[in-house]
């Protein structure tokens, strides 16, 4: 999908044109993907602001009880929840009408700016409650996206939470369902069951533009025991044969819901 993005320049236009900012959910600590993400996001000339808020030593014992509900998630996972909720009162209480938010661990494709300006068009006429996701999560691709007409895809189950474009009307249902409702899942599965139950559609698009640097090989991740166990090598080898099998063969796609 992306290729070496090190030697490559963005095509495009200003991505804080199209949003009314940009939020990167990270932790104080993270130096490596603290450095990775200012580089990054520097190379596309793209303005930002960190969500530190809610690294773990910051959560007390009674944000817990009030948010989350007996499960298997760990800390490390409720602070990513937080996080991203911080997101969305970000969105709401600026009054802003969009945000993009990345996780600490993207690289983006060197048509990301230009994609997104045709994904942001495409959006604008609908004025409805929406998310769209910009990545290809575990390499699962909508199948079929590439005789769509158009670069919105209805998708299927969000694969990941690594970059996503959020609006404000959504943003509102969300912490509205979090008022009579406690966290069990982590921010993919739980914006995909949340979703669902709100009615908030999620598109994906037909050209991919962000990939996961702990999918890719660039990053340790920090959530998945067993693929942390596995080492980077093994994620490198891994990520680069599942993207040649979707290309060669359409492998690990889910269904393309569009005509």
């Amino acid at each position: 999908m992306l290729g070496e993005t090190a030697q490559v320049r963005p095509t495009g236009g200003h991505v804080n044109d199209l949003v009314d900012a940009v939020l990167v959910v990270s932790v104080r600590t993270f130096t490596d993907r603290i450095a990775h993400m200012s580089a990054e996001l520097a190379r596309f000339g793209i303005d930002f602001e960190w969500v530190f808020d809610f690294d773990p030593p910051q959560i007390t014992p009674d944000l817990i009880e009030r948010t989350f509900a007996p499960s298997d998630l760990r800390l490390p996972h409720q602070s990513a929840v937080l996080k991203h909720i911080a997101t969305w009162r970000i969105c709401v209480e600026r009054g802003y009408r969009r945000v993009l938010v990345f996780e600490d661990d993207v690289v983006l494709a060197r048509r990301f700016n230009e994609v997104l300006a045709q994904a942001i068009a495409e959006l604008d006429p609908n004025n409805t409650p929406c998310l769209l996701y910009l990545g290809c999560g575990h390499n699962r691709y909508v199948a079929g996206a590439a005789r769509s007409p158009t670069m919105l895809v209805a998708g299927g189950p969000l694969p990941a939470a690594e970059a996503l474009v959020l609006d404000r009307a959504s943003c509102a249902r969300r912490l509205q369902w979090l008022e009579h409702n406690k966290v069990t899942r982590p921010p993919d599965w739980l914006l995909r069951e949340m979703d669902a139950e709100l009615g908030i559609p999620h598109f994906w698009l037909r050209e991919p533009v962000v990939e996961q640097g702990s999918m890719n090989g660039r990053f340790h991740s920090l959530l998945d025991d067993k693929r942390r166990g596995r080492g980077l090598v093994y994620a490198w080898i891994r990520f680069r044969w599942d993207r040649l099998c979707h290309r060669l063969f359409g492998g690990r796609t889910i269904p393309f819901d569009g005509k």
